[in-house]
């Protein structure tokens, strides 16, 4: 487990999630949040094959039929929260920025300026959780998977993105490794770690895979892997999406995290 010490308190933390950052101009330049929605909130993304797969792993997991409760937990500037809403989902965010709650608002989309620390949904359950780049910038990850376990319906699934500290990236670049942004990134984990805290936090079902966006990006314009599915049914896309997240396996510098209640 990799972590910032010493790091900011916890309002300067806060602080950070302002207009600046969400267009590219905080402490992480490589993002702007705002231009990602315009470009993606109408044609089909990563998101999508994303809120597909939770969807398909969810539906096994529970008998009745039922629209899914989804929260997204880290919403940011909302695609996540805009495409579950357009799925059918029962959708509601949690953003700590209140610029980028005031952005999604506007989107006429359900969301709640807090800390998952802080906020209270009431006897409110979700049947599936987002959590797209976010617990590496949180305080402590295992209390804030602690307080998601206690949000989810039994069953319910949790989906995580997040740096993979034992990439071949980070182990050539030493210190220059891009994910090493210590005013935000607080908590950098490897796939041990990461299945270690779900597990002591009560997960089951638990699959950490090295899998980054650049390269499922690249199967989806390709269209080996479909939006709508986790796996190719068409035998040949099959086994290259098999490959690729073989390969990928060794050299993703992020990791995508499946697991259950």
């Amino acid at each position: 487990m990799v972590y910032v010490n010493p790091r900011l308190d916890s309002k300067s933390v806060v602080s950070l999630y302002d207009e600046d950052y969400f267009g590219g101009k905080g402490f992480d330049k490589s993002i702007d949040y705002g231009k990602e929605f315009e470009n993606n909130a109408g044609s089909i993304n990563l998101v999508d094959w994303d809120l597909s797969t939770v969807e398909e792993i969810a539906a096994k997991e529970r008998d009745e039929k039922r629209k899914f409760k989804f929260l997204d937990a880290g919403a940011g500037m909302g695609l996540a929260l805009f495409k579950a809403d357009k799925k059918g989902f029962d959708a509601a965010g949690l953003e700590v920025s209140k610029y980028a709650c005031l952005f999604v608002e506007s989107k006429n989309l359900r969301v709640i300026n807090s800390t998952l620390e802080e906020v209270d949904f009431g006897k409110e359950k979700f049947d599936i959780v987002f959590m797209r780049e976010v617990i590496e910038h949180l305080e402590s990850p295992k209390a804030a998977l602690k307080k998601i376990f206690g949000l989810m319906n039994e069953g319910g699934v949790l989906f995580i993105t997040t740096g993979n500290y034992n990439c071949p990236e980070r182990k050539i670049k030493g210190k220059d490794w891009q994910y090493f942004m210590p005013e935000g990134h607080l908590n950098i984990f490897s796939p041990q770690t990461m299945k270690k805290f779900l597990e002591e936090t009560g997960f089951r079902k638990i699959l950490v895979t090295n899998q980054g966006d650049l390269l499922m990006n690249f199967l989806l314009r390709m269209k080996i892997i479909e939006p709508d599915k986790f796996k190719p049914v068409n035998i040949f896309r099959r086994i290259v999406f098999e490959l690729v997240r073989f390969i990928n396996h060794f050299i993703s510098s992020g990791l995508r995290v499946y697991a259950v209640k």
